[in-house]
Order: structure tokens, then sequence, then C-alpha cells
């Protein structure tokens, strides 16, 4: 695979290759991004994590119990990453594939696929895989950007874009920080915030820093407004859609087979 998916890929790569460490508040926002599922809904099922990146949330749910997860993703320094966690945990594999290219068929439970399409040129391909890959009864949780609550950011991304596009990753980590450090002494001080700003400011610096720079790395970003979802789940073979708008800014759709 060549052109923007391939870039993306190796750009990602990059990150979860220099931010490799398992903060314990990533549990937390694991648990935000796939609401209005919980732990209990892992518990004995055959889990896969379609776009793992170093692990983490595979990592959680075998900790929620899960019988089975497959971890993969297309970057390789992610693939090391996530092999170097999960490594001696009995129940995971963790593989380097392409969404695109998901061989599996009616093999799992849940399929959860967290902050990937909207990095992807042809996120309803993808969707189809996953889609396929769930037995009857199966669930699929997939989290991404939402254009309503990113306005202002929005914009500015757009401007910014084809400048930023252009930058090698290790380029754009050190400008991170002309955002991140402010972002930093901001949150520390006592004014009235957001309950996600509120959450935030208890992360630590490098964690802080790599939100920032994960927001301008990427090739491809897409900020879906509610009514592309619709369409970009419609047909896929499943039922009981739900949508639910996360934490103001993001979107956390939920189907089953």
């Amino acid at each position: 695979m060549t052109g923007p998916a391939l870039d993306t890929s190796l750009r990602f790569g990059f990150e979860w290759n220099r931010y490799r460490e398992l903060f314990p508040h990533y549990e937390e926002q694991f648990r935000g991004w796939i609401e209005p599922l919980g732990p209990a809904d892992f518990a004995g099922r055959d889990v896969l994590d379609a776009g793992c990146g170093m692990g983490r949330n595979s990592y959680w749910a075998l900790r929620w119990g899960a019988r089975s997860v497959v971890a993969l993703d297309q970057a390789e320094l992610a693939v090391a990453a996530a092999r170097e966690l999960l490594e001696g945990r009995p129940g995971v594999r963790v593989e380097r594939a392409s969404l695109y290219d998901l061989g599996y068929r009616e093999c799992f439970d849940l399929v959860f696929c967290i902050g990937v399409i909207h990095h992807l040129e042809f996120p309803r391909r993808a969707l189809e895989r996953l889609a396929r890959a769930l037995r009857p009864g199966g669930q699929l949780v997939v989290w991404l950007y939402g254009y309503e609550g990113n306005e202002a950011w929005v914009r500015c991304f757009r401007l910014l874009h084809p400048l930023l596009r252009r930058l090698p990753p290790r380029v754009l980590h050190q400008l991170a920080y002309l955002c991140s450090i402010p972002i930093f002494a901001a949150l520390r001080l006592p004014w009235p915030r957001s309950a996600y700003l509120t959450r935030v400011s208890r992360y630590p610096f490098r964690h802080l820093h790599k939100i920032v720079f994960d927001q301008l790395l990427p090739e491809i970003a897409h900020y879906y407004r509610r009514h592309e979802l619709d369409e970009l789940f419609a047909d896929l073979g499943l039922a009981k859609l739900e949508v639910h708008h996360n934490r103001g800014y993001s979107w956390t759709v939920l189907c089953e087979r």
C-alpha cells in the first residue's frame, strides 16, 4: 500500500515507538472512548483491537477478562511497541496488517477501533472489513473525531495542515512544545474550565505533549459531522446503531451484527 494511508501509518509509528509508557489514566481514557460499553462487556469474549498503536487498549481488554485479543496495526514500529507491552500475557496475539486487507470473517464477539477511522483515506472500506469480522450478535465500537465541538481547531488545522503534512515527525515533535508548554502552564492556573480540560490538567506533561503532537502529526484527519455518520455506517449489515457525542468533541458509534 502506498500514498496517504502508508504515510499516516509511518508517522503514527514514530509516535507509538516514542511513547511506550502505560500511564494509569489510560484506563479512564479507554472507558470514556467506548461508552456505553464497559469492562463487563469484555469478559469471556474474543476481541479485535483494530489499530492498536502501542497496545494500551488491548492491555485493558485483557485485564477486564477478554478470552482472547488480536491487536493489529499497520505501522511496524507500533506493532513492535505493542508486542513489547503485551509480551507474556495469555490470550493475546499482535499482528501487522492493514484494516483494508483484514481477512477475518465472523471471528470476534467485540471489535473496537479507537482513533483510526478518521485518519483513513478509505474509511468505508475499513468499516466493511471490521463488520465482516464480527460474529452474529457481535458488537463494533468506533471512536472518531467530531466536527461539532472542534470548529475552532478544525479551522486552524485546515490552515496549518498543508505545512504540517510536509514536516517530518521529528520536527513536528519539537514544534509541538510551542503549544504544549503554555497549555500545561495554563492548566495549572485556577480558572473555570470544562470537564475535559479538568481531566487533562491531571495528565503528566509527557502525555499532554503527546496529545498535542498527535493532533499535528496526521497526513489525514477528518472531523465528522453528525449527519455524516449515518452515511458512513449505513448498509454494513449491522443493526442497533447508537451514536453518542462523546465529551462534546468526538463521536462513539456502537453497532451490533
